[in-house]
């Protein structure tokens, strides 16, 4: 692998860590309900999703799921199903916030959504687990390793030495973007109203509910 290919594969993955996508929305919600740490422990479920991918791909069991219609299909609808349920997540809060009083207590309106910081650890664990399964969900995140990965390896190299040096360059650029997302909504969360906040989250809700159903439509040569 050269220097050049290298460099090419950190811009890529700087760009699509960077746009705002699931990954971002999940760590964004998570972050204002639940405080930076559950942001956090989303992130490392989504690296490590990304570690299994990279896995997948060099033993190239991901190229099988892509090739397969009945396995892209189990993959593609339950990773809408999961979308569009973690969506629906987001935007109920919402809804419980707007049909309260404009004049209702902020800290009494918000409490609910932030229950779960009385059991910190479970909250965090789940955390991680939303944040493994929302990006294992994907079919196209498999597609990106199987069709994007191999154009920065050198086949006349050492595939799995590449490999480690693309994962762990991409753990480097994505981890401090997802990071900074969590810190900043956690840091937003403390000077927003409730309401706002609740807005907000409903809005990402409302993008994972449509990603969702665009992933439901999406066909394998899509």
């Amino acid at each position: 692998m050269d220097l050049s290919a290298l460099t090419l594969f950190a811009a890529t993955e700087f760009v699509l860590s960077l746009t705002p996508g699931p990954a971002v929305l999940l760590v964004m919600s998570l972050s204002m309900r639940s405080g930076f740490h559950a942001g956090f422990m989303a992130t490392l479920g989504i690296l490590a999703t990304n570690a299994v991918f990279f896995t997948l791909s060099a033993l190239g069991v991901g190229a099988l799921i892509i090739a397969s219609a009945t396995l892209f299909t189990i993959v593609k609808w339950m990773g809408a199903a999961y979308l569009i349920y973690l969506g629906i997540g987001m935007i109920w809060p919402l809804l419980r916030v707007s049909g309260r009083p404009e004049g209702a207590s902020s800290s009494t309106a918000f409490q609910s959504l932030t229950s779960l910081q009385h059991t910190k650890t479970a909250t965090e664990t789940r955390a991680f687990w939303k944040g493994f399964a929302l990006q294992a969900s994907n079919p196209k995140n498999i597609a990106f390793f199987v069709a994007i990965l191999p154009q920065f390896i050198d086949p006349t190299g050492n595939v799995p030495v590449q490999l480690v040096i693309l994962g762990f360059v991409s753990v480097l650029i994505e981890l401090p973007i997802l990071v900074f997302y969590a810190a900043a909504f956690t840091l937003s969360a403390r000077i927003m109203k409730d309401r706002v906040i609740a807005w907000i989250e409903g809005i990402g809700g409302g993008i994972l509910v449509m990603l969702g159903v665009a992933l439901a439509r999406t066909s394998r040569d899509a």
